[in-house]
Parts: structure tokens; sequence; C-alpha cells
């Protein structure tokens, strides 16, 4: 189930590039989430020079070091994403890559995660906390919301770091 979510978020992703214009290098990083379920799932882009502050091979120990620990937060679903507690979720995925880890890849730099949780109480899900907001230092997330009543897409910027989920 959660590979069926992934690959319809892969969908929408590539229908909004194209409609947006494909190949424009955006601003923001983007999250997008699907709810089906007692599943949860998530994926994350966010641009290497927003994050570690450069997009090239790093050179240095102190760039090597930069992108070691971005992905060492991106790799915990905790910083990233924080469901509503009531919902009872627990991860079942997370980790993280870079362009910039080797093999080195071509511009445009990015860091991208794949989160899953499995929640007990999914009616319960109301809300998430996006921690990952206070770490990328104002860089705005354009936010895919996947749920049973639909899809909803907007911007999110600190300090504004709650994405309701469930419309009342």
């Amino acid at each position: 189930m959660v590979k069926s979510l992934l690959a319809a978020l892969l969908v929408l992703a590539s229908a909004a590039g194209a409609a947006d214009g494909a190949g424009v290098e955006p601003v923001a990083g983007s999250l997008e989430i699907a709810l089906k379920g007692h599943a949860l799932v998530a994926r994350l882009s966010l641009p290497a020079g927003q994050v570690v502050g450069f997009e090239h091979a790093p050179g240095t120990d102190e760039e090597r070091m930069a992108v070691r620990d971005a992905l060492g937060r991106l790799s915990e679903a905790r910083n990233v994403l924080e469901p509503a507690p009531e919902a009872l979720c627990s991860v079942t995925r997370q980790n993280a890559g870079s362009s910039l880890s080797p093999p080195v890849s071509t511009p445009p730099a990015r860091f991208t995660g794949r989160y899953a949780w499995r929640c007990q109480q999914p009616d319960a899900l109301l809300a998430l906390d996006v921690p990952l907001l206070e770490f990328i230092n104002g860089v705005p997330l354009d936010i895919l919301l996947l749920t049973p009543s639909g899809e909803r897409a907007w911007t999110l910027k600190a300090p504004d770091t709650r994405i309701p989920v469930l419309e009342d």
C-alpha cells in the first residue's frame, strides 16, 4: 500500500511540474503527503543551497560535515514531520539522500527524504507539525496533501509550522 501511495505522489508531482513549466528550479522545497487508511507517507525535496549553503560537490571537510549533518537530521522522520499524538502513529520508514553525496550528480543539487508511518487512529490525525521549517531557516515548502477527503496544495513557511490534515 505504501508503494502505491508513493507512486500516486510521483504521478501528481510530475503533473504539477508539467503544469507549472517543468525545468524551472523552484526556490521553495516540496513536501508531498498522503494519508490512506492507516498509512501516512511523505516525500521531501529541498534545494541543497537552502539546506547547506552550496550546490557543488563538497570540497572541504567543513562542507562534507555540513552534508553529513543535514542528512543525519533529515534521516529522522521526527525532524521533518510530527503527526498529532492522538493518531498513535509509528514510523515505519525514514531515509534521506542528497545528490551532493557520492557519486555526486549534476545540478541542481537536492536533498530528498522518504518517510512512512502506520497510524492506529487515523481519524484522530487532525494535524502534522513541521519541525523541518525551523531547520531550513525561512525556506518555504510547497505542500501537496492527499487525504480521503481530497487533494490540497499550498505553501507553508515559518512561523506557520502546522499542516491541517482533516478538514472539519
